[in-house]
């Protein structure tokens, strides 16, 4: 990502981008009784790729998950601390260029990656999995339709990429289409969940 690039971010979130939208993904928020190690007091470590101001790291956080949230804006990334300082939650915190590949290594019981569109890192998500962890995966949707997001299609899958994408991963669920965002928008949105072992809980989303 271009300084340009990071200092319109910064900027963005300095300005109160995303305030309206506290909540965690929909997504994240159905499968949370899913994850591993649901019944523990300790339910292992999280990872939330391009986590923005923190919303589904703080969701993870307050369910028993040790999270690391990575994020290019310093910006974002300040407002995530200090709703979790707020929330007596600990989060750690990495400013990073996702671009640039991944700074960290597995396993992780938890990783998700919420509308962020970068082929290679994708690709390289299932390396991260704990033999039983899970993936969830959020992308823009290419469409013809007038719905939010972004306009350029260079931000967006397109049908079916997100399995050609992840081709080793066992899927337990996909979804493709257009849906309302809590905040009422209309997005396209492309979903995937999966994990190295298989299924051990389906969930009908």
């Amino acid at each position: 990502m271009s300084k340009a690039d990071r200092a319109k971010w910064d900027e963005r979130y300095r300005a109160g981008a995303f305030a309206e939208r506290p909540h965690p993904s929909a997504l994240l928020e159905a499968w949370v009784s899913c994850l591993p190690n649901s019944c523990g007091r300790s339910r292992g470590r999280a990872l939330d790729l391009a986590c923005g101001a923190g919303r589904n790291s703080l969701f993870l956080a307050h369910h028993g998950f040790e999270v690391t949230g990575i994020d290019i804006s310093s910006e974002g990334l300040k407002r995530a601390a200090a709703s979790a300082a707020h929330e007596g939650l600990d989060v750690t915190w990495m400013r990073h260029d996702l671009d640039a590949g991944l700074p960290v290594s597995g396993p992780f019981d938890v990783v998700c990656l919420f509308r962020y569109l970068n082929a290679d890192v994708i690709r390289r998500l299932p390396s991260l999995l704990a033999t039983d962890g899970i993936l969830m995966v959020e992308e823009h949707l290419a469409t013809d339709q007038p719905v939010a997001g972004p306009s350029n299609p260079a931000f967006c899958v397109q049908p079916g990429e997100l399995r050609r994408l992840l081709p080793g991963l066992d899927v337990l669920h996909q979804e493709e289409g257009i849906i309302a965002d809590p905040d009422g928008r209309r997005v396209a949105i492309a979903r995937l969940v999966g994990s190295l072992a298989g299924p051990r809980c389906i969930l009908r989303t």
